[in-house]
């Protein structure tokens, strides 16, 4: 396995928009975790929604070009792991979880020295408590736990 951390989308997104509050966190942070970087397939369709409603349809295509590139590699879910992504979300009775963070968990399950990169702090400390030592980079936390 190639990859140096695990990406959720909203650190992707950060990247590439300047204008969004993470950029400077995003970019110095990319600058330290050098990719190849993988994600799951629910994240990649969340970034063709969003890049294209924030930057436009260059994005996307910027988007699919890293990954046919395995810059970003995407991790397939379904049918095959979706016991597993299940599970996920069904260990939090109290939030819902939605499935490309399910799949992120899954992926930090399976490549546990992996760091978890995501701007998303509040959902991500609650997913990790109980788990075996994981990196969360994000935003006020760059290696913490």
């Amino acid at each position: 396995m190639d990859a140096r951390a695990i990406v959720d989308t909203g650190f992707l997104l950060a990247l590439r928009d300047r204008t969004d509050s993470h950029h400077p966190w995003a970019t110095a942070l990319a600058r330290q975790v050098r990719g190849p970087w993988i994600t799951c397939e629910g994240c990649v369709s969340e970034m063709v929604f969003l890049f294209a409603e924030r930057l436009g349809p260059p994005a996307v295509l910027e988007l699919y070009r890293q990954i046919e590139r395995r810059l970003i590699l995407s991790r397939h879910f379904l049918p095959e792991d979706l016991e597993k992504v299940a599970d996920e979300t069904a260990r939090y009775r109290d939030r819902v979880v939605d499935f490309a963070d399910a799949c992120l968990m899954v992926l930090s399950d399976q490549f546990p020295r992996l760091p978890i990169v995501t701007t998303d702090v509040a959902d991500f400390t609650v997913y990790l408590r109980g788990r075996s030592v994981r990196r969360l980079l994000a935003p006020n936390n760059e290696g913490g736990k």
